[in-house]
């Protein structure tokens, strides 16, 4: 089914653009949400009219789209999360962590709109992208504090001093029973 785009959606198209899908998409989708029309009959002429009008807004939401990627850019963003002694975090930053970050910066971002190959687990300066618009992806950089706790750590580095495995009093039992003589024929 042929359609003709009256705003950009993700990963199909762009406003204006004429596309081809399949008829219960159109249907289910993109017409009741009034994302497309027809790209035949009357709805289709008086569009292609007004493509030279749509194409204005489009440019100017893509210059709306610039002046926020550069805004971002100018940001410079830290999070505190509580890490072990190797700077392994406990728990992950997602891409909700990021958007509740932004949203404390005043940005108001999707959270699908945060492009993050995978949870950030450990401390350190990482990557990830924000599509401000579809034509527009911004590359921004965080930065991971870890939070050490150091009654923690303080036990973490006595067990790793002992050489001597600690047993409870259950397994020195088994292990004084195996050693008696007499038992074994």
């Amino acid at each position: 089914m042929k359609l003709i785009l009256i705003e950009d959606v993700t990963n199909l198209g762009s406003l204006g653009d004429i596309i081809e899908v399949k008829s219960g998409y159109a249907r289910n989708y993109l017409l009741p949400k009034g994302m497309a029309l027809l790209a035949t009959g009357k709805d289709s002429k008086e569009l292609r009219h007004r493509l030279q009008h749509l194409e204005k807004l489009r440019a100017g939401k893509i210059a709306l789209a610039n002046e926020q990627a550069e805004k971002l850019n100018a940001l410079k963003l830290e999070i505190l999360r509580k890490a072990g002694l190797g700077g392994k975090l406990f728990g992950s930053v997602t891409n909700r962590d990021l958007v509740e970050l932004l949203k404390e910066n005043g940005f108001e971002i999707e959270r699908r709109a945060i492009l993050l190959n995978s949870p950030i687990r450990n401390v350190g300066t990482h990557q990830f992208s924000v599509r401000v618009h579809t034509e527009v992806t911004v590359t921004l950089q965080i930065k991971v504090i870890g939070d050490i706790d150091e009654t923690s750590a303080s036990e973490m580095s006595k067990e790793e001093d002992s050489d001597v495995p600690i047993m409870d009093t259950a397994e020195l039992e088994e292990l004084e029973e195996l050693e008696e003589p007499g038992e074994i024929e």
